[in-house]
Parts: structure tokens; C-alpha cells; sequence
């Protein structure tokens, strides 16, 4: 047991006032961040989480956290309850909600998966609906040009040439930013934005409290929200690498989505379809960028996850020619360089 991070946590425990003393602590599985999670094991046998984080960037992502989710908490959304945070420590203590993610539930009851499905849309909409409080940072970030373009530019560094090593023209290069900068546009034009999680995918989200119909669905790794269209939870959702859709099911809930969020996107059905489009294209783009990114830091789960990401960048661009092209230009420099894109 690392003697420092026990008397790390064991300090923090006090400071919070918990009952219990430290007994074990047990590594969670890590996922594609600096934020490291653990299990905290407490002599009167309940458990909690700790989070520990480099303090150059919990002084800023630590605050975030707090802010946000005392805003949705205080809104009915289900996030899970912070006990103490030192951001210049990096050590932040929170509920503790299991291991069941939605990813896992699914896994295990398939047969509920649309039931499963519909209630992390409607969780969903009801953040998507909360108004600006003058105190949620979310409010003040926003998927701008900047952002979107930060997220492709990602991709192209880390995957495509970075993983890959793509054999990438200037002149090729040019013009992927030029599309990728086109997309941007029209996205952060978008006037009707609203609260986004901006990483609401099957891992983030947890499912608590008991079986179906007795569960309750919590969402966590929050501390990016930011301002953006209804699309892009939605796109993180059901285009999610983690556990991938057929097209007939990702249909059937996006029809779901659109009915249950009229008074939110009120767009018309060609206009939401658009920006589902242009949406789904860029959050699995920036998926993959992260995929990319950690499989190239030797991570071979991650890489595992490219391989559905571009089958569903196919099937995302299936009725946009411009978006095709885009992404088979993409495909095809990635399999010129490796024969292991799809196969």
C-alpha cells in the first residue's frame, strides 16, 4: 500500500469528518485522464471514492467540479455527492456509487437496453433544460470555433498521424482543416445552445440505487460542461465506441430524443437531423482522437475502440456526401498507413 496516498486520504478523511478509519484503498480502473480514481475501504465498512490529481491542474479543474455539480445537484440532476476537496492538494472525496456503469448494465440486460437507453435521454434533457444560475462556470464555456477545432486538430496530432503515422500532403492537411473548419462553423453558430455534460457516454454514466425499474441513473467526469447543442450529448450517447449501436437502434432513439426534446431544440426534423449529423461527425472524431492518444501511450484497450469508431463515422455520414467524403478521405489515409483500420 503507498504509504503517502494512505496518509493522503487518511488526512482528508478527517477533515471531512467521516466516520470510519482507513482501512484499504483499492485502484480504480483508469480512464483517459491525469485524474486517478480510488476506493477507499473505512473500518465501519462503508466505502468512498477519492480522486487524485496532479495540483497544477486541480487548482483549476477541482473548483469546476465543485461549482457544477453543486448546480445540478441543487436541481434535482443525479451526480454524486462531494465530502471534501483540497484542490491544492489534488485529493477530492466523494460518494462512492459502485461499479455498475451504464455500459456494464448493459452488457448484463441487454433485453432492457432500450428501457435503459430512454432513461439516460430523459436524465439527459432535464440538465439540458436548467437556466443560467450567474454562478455555473458551464455557463461561461461554450463549444465555440476554437474548441471544436481544438478537438479535431487533436485527432489529426495523435491519431490519424500521430498512431497511424499517416503519410499526410501540406496540401491534403489544408484541406481536412478546411472541412474540419467548415463543421466548426456551422456548429458554434448555432444560436440555441444549451447545458452540455460534453462527455455523456455509457462509461459516465452509473447506474445506481438497485435493479431496473428501482435504479437510478448518476452521471459523473462533469467538470468539462460547457455551453452547446442538444446534439452533442445526444451524439456522445448513442455513437459511443464503448458500447456500439446497430443502426436501426440508434434511429429509434434518436426519433425518441427529438419527440421528448421539442421545447429544447425546437428545430424541424431536417434541422435537427443536420446538426446530428455535423455533430455525431465531430464527437466521434474528437472519441477518436482520444483513442488514438492513449493507444499511442500504450493503452491497446483504447486502440480496440478505433475500429468501432470509424464503422460508425460510415454509418453517421451515410446521407451527407460532403461529411462521406470527409470521412472516407480520412479512412483511406489511415489504412494507407495501416492495414488494421476496419479489418
Amino acid at each position: 500500500m503507498n504509504s503517502a496516498l494512505f496518509d493522503l486520504f487518511s488526512r482528508a478523511l478527517a477533515a471531512a469528518k467521516l466516520t470510519g478509519r482507513l482501512d484499504q484503498i483499492t485502484p480504480l480502473v483508469p480512464e483517459a485522464s491525469t485524474r486517478r480514481y480510488y476506493r477507499l475501504h473505512l473500518s465501519d465498512k462503508t466505502t468512498r471514492v477519492a480522486v487524485n490529481e496532479d495540483t497544477a491542474t486541480a487548482s483549476t479543474n477541482m473548483p469546476n467540479v465543485i461549482a457544477v455539480q453543486r448546480f445540478l445537484h441543487e436541481r434535482g440532476v443525479a451526480v454524486p455527492e462531494i465530502y471534501f476537496a483540497d484542490p491544492a492538494a489534488g485529493i477530492m472525496l466523494q460518494q462512492d456509487l459502485g461499479d455498475l456503469s451504464l455500459n456494464q448494465a448493459l452488457k448484463e440486460n441487454s433485453d432492457k437496453a432500450d428501457l435503459l437507453y430512454q432513461e439516460a435521454i430523459l436524465h439527459m434533457l432535464s440538465w439540458q433544460r436548467l437556466a443560467d444560475d450567474g454562478h455555473c462556470p458551464a455557463f461561461r464555456l461554450s463549444f465555440d470555433i476554437e474548441k471544436l477545432m481544438f478537438e479535431f486538430e487533436f485527432f489529426l496530432t495523435h491519431t490519424l498521424l500521430g498512431y497511424y503515422h499517416a503519410k499526410v500532403t501540406d496540401t491534403e492537411l489544408s484541406e481536412i482543416r478546411a472541412a474540419f473548419t467548415k463543421i466548426a462553423e456551422q456548429l458554434a453558430a448555432y444560436p440555441n445552445k444549451v447545458f452540455t455534460h460534453r462527455d455523456y457516454h455509457s462509461r459516465n454514466i452509473i447506474v445506481y440505487d438497485g435493479s431496473a425499474p428501482h435504479h437510478k441513473q448518476y452521471i459523473i467526469d462533469f467538470q468539462d460542461a460547457r455551453m452547446g447543442l442538444m446534439q452533442y450529448d445526444l451524439c456522445s450517447l448513442l455513437c459511443d465506441a464503448y458500447a456500439p449501436l446497430s443502426v436501426e437502434r440508434r434511429a429509434t432513439l434518436i426519433d425518441f430524443a427529438f419527440e421528448q426534446g421539442k421545447d429544447i431544440h425546437r428545430q424541424t426534423r431536417a434541422e435537427f437531423d443536420h446538426y446530428w449529423q455535423l455533430s455525431a461527425f465531430q464527437r466521434t472524431v474528437k472519441a477518436m482522437g482520444t483513442f488514438g492518444r492513449q493507444a499511442a501511450l500504450g493503452r491497446d484497450d483504447f486502440a480496440g475502440y478505433l475500429k468501432p469508431a470509424w464503422q460508425m463515422l460510415k454509418e453517421i455520414t451515410a446521407q451527407s456526401s460532403e461529411l462521406r467524403s470527409c470521412s472516407e478521405r480520412l479512412e483511406n489515409l489511415a489504412a494507407n498507413a495501416s492495414q488494421n483500420v476496419l479489418s
